[in-house]
């Protein structure tokens, strides 16, 4: 990852322009049909440095950020698309369930620049952003002594503990402490899907296969129920907290709808936003870091737009057609106009091998700019005489 870039890292959020249309920055493509190599969502390291995508059967990647992108208010619309070749890779054959990224990482101090993930019949890991060498485990196991693999896991706010969802029970790591060493809170379903609040540290909502979420507060080794929210069809596979803690922004598998909760008044949904989630597959939803925007991919390949910064539903709905295939990650960077998006599913194969053409089906992880464009002079003038030549 380049150190120089980071020194000059913007704190002002940016000036997003999702109505425009979204111009491609820079693209990484997988191969699909034989091997089933699809996306696994992504997600934008906390100073916005790099991205981190899994891909089914080909490990995680950390692709950098291109460098002409850290500054500037516009960018040209005859800006070449970039391959994406990444900068880290950690061939990592099992499926994974989960990953997040350090929240005070930072590439200016390397100690800090690392993630947690969770894969299939095994421990969490703490992978090393640079090398991409693995730090150090966390194990789980069950009331036999048997190793667990956790099927989601986050960090604390403040990044001194990991969270890990298992199918009986949330443990809690001391990220200082790999090893078997945990305190643990028993659930009734199996923990989907965990995330921690910024704004409310210690609260953490616990999302389960049974479609609700429950939320904790946690502190000093204790754990206090706060409430229990039910409104899904399907089991939860992503939620979001909104930037001052009051909101819960929820969704689930084979669920059209996008759940918002008022924490405040916990008793009903506030409002609910539609997308395309007809398969079980995760798709993930997030919002901008000055909590004004919602972002959601769907089965159908668009990206969701909403402005939630409204005391109600929101009134103002952008819609981007992306991507071919499904688009199941979207990522927000922390403070330029860039979306980060993954694309890709599994799909049914003929195993009597009936039809001769090979299908080729998009997995792609991708970057656009969201923010102003400006047509290229040069390229208006070039086209302006060719016309006028012929």
């Amino acid at each position: 990852m380049n150190n120089a870039v980071v020194e000059s890292t913007y704190v002002a959020y940016p000036t997003y322009k999702f109505e425009n249309t979204s111009l491609e920055l820079a693209r990484s493509q997988w191969p699909n049909y034989d091997d089933q190599h699809y996306l696994r969502g992504c997600k934008w390291s906390p100073d916005g440095t790099c991205l981190l995508t899994v891909v089914r059967g080909a490990g995680m990647h950390v692709m950098e950020l291109p460098s002409d992108l850290y500054a500037g208010d516009t960018l040209l619309t005859s800006r070449p698309i970039q391959p994406l070749v990444p900068a880290v890779s950690v061939p990592e054959s099992g499926l994974i369930y989960d990953y997040c990224w350090y929240p005070g990482m930072n590439s200016a101090n390397p100690a800090t620049c690392c993630w947690v993930s969770s894969g299939h019949e095994g421990p969490i890991h703490l992978w090393d952003a640079f090398t991409g060498d693995l730090r150090c485990s966390y194990r789980g196991f069950n009331s036999t002594d048997q190793l667990e693999a956790a099927i989601s896991v986050t960090f604390s706010a403040d990044g001194q503990n990991i969270f890990c969802g298992y199918k009986k029970n949330v443990k809690i790591f001391s990220t200082g402490r790999p090893g078997r060493e945990f305190i643990e809170y028993p659930v009734t379903h199996p923990a989907s899907c965990i995330t921690a609040s910024l704004a409310h540290p210690g609260v953490v909502a616990i999302g389960t296969w049974k479609n609700t979420i429950e939320l904790v507060s946690q502190s000093d080794g204790t754990f206090r129920h706060l409430c229990k929210l039910a409104g899904h069809k399907g089991g939860i596979t992503t939620m979001a907290f909104s930037l001052d803690g009051m909101r819960l922004y929820s969704g689930a598998r084979k669920d059209k709808e996008v759940i918002c909760w008022d924490l405040r008044v916990p008793g009903r949904p506030l409002f609910c936003l539609n997308r395309e989630a007809n398969s079980n597959q995760k798709i993930t939803i997030d919002i901008s870091q000055c909590g004004n925007w919602l972002v959601t991919g769907g089965t159908d390949g668009k990206v969701q737009v909403w402005n939630v910064q409204e005391s109600t539903a929101p009134s103002t709905h952008i819609q981007l057609p992306l991507h071919s295939d499904c688009c199941n990650g979207v990522s927000l960077h922390p403070y330029r106009p860039v979306l980060a998006t993954a694309s890709g599913q599994h799909h049914a194969q003929d195993p009597l091998h009936h039809s001769r053409i090979t299908p080729t089906y998009e997995n792609a992880l991708c970057m656009w700019w969201v923010g102003n464009q400006q047509e290229d002079p040069d390229l208006i003038t070039a086209i302006i005489k060719a016309a006028t030549n012929s």
